[in-house]
């Protein structure tokens, strides 16, 4: 990954913290908890989708993983 790109990702990423921090903040002191909690939910519910993207967007890039190893043991192994 180059520079300009993970600069841009860590760049996107604070400004996520700050506003999501300040919704946090600001409901707080509303006092609002079903919307904190819902809040809460809707963070959770965004990491997912921006992790399932790079997932897929890894796997089409790379193909699906393999495993390096394998579950049958080849004959003549340790006994």
């Amino acid at each position: 990954m180059n520079l300009k790109r993970l600069t841009r990702l860590g760049a996107a990423g604070a400004v996520l913290v700050a506003l999501g921090e300040g919704g946090h903040l600001l409901l707080n002191r509303l006092g609002t908890v079903l919307g904190h909690h819902l809040f809460h939910v809707l963070f959770a519910g965004g990491a997912v989708v921006v992790f399932t993207a790079y997932a897929l967007a890894d796997i089409r890039r790379h193909g699906l993983p393999r495993l390096s190893w394998s579950l049958r043991p080849e004959a003549g192994g340790r006994e």
